[in-house]
């Protein structure tokens, strides 16, 4: 079994649960620079060089942490939803942040190979685009959620004070818009930016959105990279009375799965695979179901 340490990170703070040989430990940590010192320092305590860390990718909270441990050590970032389903596989109840740190331990240090995905250390450069996707889509979202109160909002000085924040943050889109255009024209970001430009009914956001994934961690193979985005649709068949449609399974990115919808929609509709389009409608594929693959 491998040495594994699992990482439960919130705002303020992680927890660490460690896994060496047949020795436990465990620890919590500040989520700042001194934190993170700190811990770096125990696991060099420990005297192990092969370590194996593992996180969840809950908001945005892990990718400092998983960015400064790629450095050292083999790093992982796992769908939560992977996690929930280890945890009942276990029978696993008790939900406390020791615990969920020691599950992710018991994760790492379980899973097959072929279910980790290893971290990359990205350079400044692709640090930077990364920290301002990350704020586009936090603020973009936001915005959503206040153009839902301003539709709601039966006071007129209200409805008024919500417009004048979506205006704000449409305009603070913008900028950041223009930001993540310039910085994908920097070194070690450029050539694999326009790359994927040339990929039919992707645009500059859309690359730089799957520049950033593809950077961030070790995909060996494109299934890897379909399963890490959730892109690998589902077939639910059982004897010869259960045969259920294809879905999406729930297990990937979903962040990424909603970066890629719209391009997949329009690359169906201008028709940008012909054969391929037609090999699916052949298989009488739903619309929907084509977009997926």
């Amino acid at each position: 079994m491998r040495n594994a340490v699992g990482l439960d990170i919130s705002k303020l703070t992680f927890d660490a649960s460690a896994m060496v040989g047949n020795a436990e430990y465990s620890a919590k940590f500040d989520n700042d620079s001194k934190g993170l010192n700190q811990f770096s320092d125990r696991l060099k305590s420990l005297g192990c060089q092969n370590l194996h860390i593992c996180m969840e990718a809950t908001g945005n909270y892990y990718e400092e942490v998983a960015d400064y441990f790629a450095q050292y050590y083999s790093v992982y970032v796992v769908n939560p939803l992977k996690i929930s389903k280890y945890a009942e596989s276990r029978f696993k109840r008790t939900k406390t942040d020791k615990q969920d740190a020691k599950l992710i331990a018991q994760y790492c240090r379980s899973a097959q190979e072929s279910e980790l995905v290893k971290r990359q250390k990205p350079t400044d450069e692709q640090y930077r685009l990364s920290r301002m996707i990350a704020a586009y889509a936090q603020i973009k979202s936001e915005c959503a959620a206040m153009k839902n109160r301003h539709h709601a909002a039966k006071d007129e000085e209200a409805a008024k004070a919500y417009a004048e924040i979506i205006k704000a943050m449409n305009e603070q889109l913008e900028v950041l818009k223009e930001k993540i255009k310039e910085q994908t024209e920097k070194p070690n970001c450029k050539e694999g930016v326009k790359r994927l430009e040339t990929i039919p009914a992707i645009g500059r956001m859309t690359a730089a959105v799957l520049f950033h994934h593809l950077t961030s961690s070790k995909f060996e193979t494109s299934n890897k990279f379909a399963a890490f985005a959730g892109l690998s649709p589902q077939q639910k068949e059982s004897g010869t009375s259960v045969r259920g449609k294809g879905k999406l399974t729930k297990f990937g990115n979903r962040k990424l799965r909603a970066v890629l919808f719209m391009p997949a929609m329009v690359a169906y509709r201008i028709r940008a695979f012909p054969d391929f389009i037609k090999r699916l409608e052949e298989k009488k594929k739903p619309k929907k179901s084509s977009s997926q693959h």
